[in-house]
């Protein structure tokens, strides 16, 4: 049954019908002057390839006169192909226009599926969206990043984002990034990572992390494997998040406080942060493979490489391990069990933010072992 509705689907298609038309029309066209002409032109009319030939040359008005009909029927026959060969090919680019046309203002308005691979998604919106976006592209050493926008903005709006990133590869969805049906639209399953923004133009300030958890758990319950980086406004639902099984967290304004007093008791140190974070500097942190030769040897022997071979400072190490996070043993609520935990954690020295997948060892001994599954961060 479901073979036959696609089928009927298929035919109740515009395009499908005037095609089909236009076949039909070439078809008995091709019969009827092959009967007038077979007989009284038999030079030119060998065949029924040959009428066929000459049905489709005239129904594209293409004119070769190479074969061409000389009795009173074929004449007939030749006036009403020309007639409706005129309309039908009206037709067929009227339709394959109208097609292209709905299909760009669907995704004009967001609403077409996108088949990007390997791309970045960026859900919701706030002041440092488009700050992140330059610094994707900034950033990027290779083949531009392909980056989709999902959120609910007014089309006045997200038209002058994608005006302002219309030389780079900025696709729009529009919908409720907490849903599905969006998130499928902008192919999440062949995604590389999804950024999780508040949504303030949706939501007010104190229920914007709600929203962001929501999106987390329903990503990560679909699509374990994909990185989630997730931005939030208040410290204290940092845990929440990490729950849910972002990959990352980041809080507004965490390192606010400690910038600012830096710049009172340390001066300079906030004009040095500022040129190794800005893209634009002329130095970044980055982060580069080590060369296999150096898997099993000193950490000494990595810093005087990158220092005599490239003049990169070599910061430390980083590394990306599969572990069983503190939070995947405690409980959704926040029981008097799970409070005791963490409190015992963090009479440890240990919290429950160690379950972060990502082991920094910055500026370690010089006889420090390069592991096998390490990347060097450096200082260009």
């Amino acid at each position: 049954m479901n073979v036959v509705e696609s089928i009927k689907s298929i035919f109740k298609k515009p395009l499908v019908k005037v095609f089909l038309a236009f076949l039909l029309l070439t078809f008995i066209a091709s019969i009827l002057v092959l009967n007038f002409e077979r007989k009284t032109n038999p030079s030119e009319y060998t065949s029924f390839w040959d009428s066929i030939w000459w049905a489709l040359v005239t129904v594209f008005t293409v004119g070769y006169g190479d074969i061409r009909p000389i009795t009173f029927g074929g004449r007939i026959v030749a006036i009403v192909v020309m007639f409706a060969g005129i309309s039908l090919l009206s037709l067929i680019t009227a339709t394959i226009s109208s097609i292209f046309v709905s299909k760009k203002i669907r995704e004009d308005q967001g609403l077409e599926s996108i088949k990007y691979e390997n791309h970045i998604i960026i859900c919701g919106w706030n002041n440092h969206a488009e700050s992140i976006i330059d610094t994707i592209f900034l950033l990027s050493k290779q083949k531009q990043p392909k980056i989709i926008l999902v959120n609910e903005l007014p089309e006045r709006e997200i038209n002058t984002i994608l005006d302002k990133f219309r030389k780079n590869k900025v696709k729009f969805i529009r919908g409720d990034y907490t849903r599905n049906a969006p998130l499928e639209r902008a192919n999440i399953k062949d995604a590389n990572a999804v950024i999780l923004l508040p949504d303030l133009s949706q939501v007010d300030f104190s229920s914007a992390d709600d929203k962001t958890l929501l999106a987390t758990l329903n990503i990560k319950s679909s699509h374990s494997k994909l990185k989630v980086i997730a931005f939030i406004m208040n410290q204290e639902n940092e845990i929440h998040i990490k729950r849910a099984k972002a990959d990352e967290v980041f809080i507004s304004d965490q390192f606010a406080d400690f910038i600012i007093a830096s710049n009172v008791m340390e001066p300079g140190l906030t004009d040095v942060l500022s040129e190794i974070l800005n893209p634009k500097g002329g130095n970044a942190i980055s982060s580069l493979p080590i060369p296999p030769k150096f898997k099993g040897r000193k950490y000494e022997e990595l810093f005087q490489y990158f220092k005599t071979q490239h003049n990169f400072l070599l910061l430390g190490v980083v590394s990306e391990v599969e572990s069983i996070g503190v939070s995947d043993f405690l409980s959704a609520d926040t029981s008097h069990l799970d409070a005791f935990i963490e409190k015992k954690l963090k009479e440890a020295g240990k919290g429950l933010g160690e379950e972060n997948k990502v082991i920094v060892n910055l500026n370690p001994d010089d006889d420090y072992i390069i592991q096998e599954n390490e990347t060097a961060i450096v200082l260009k």
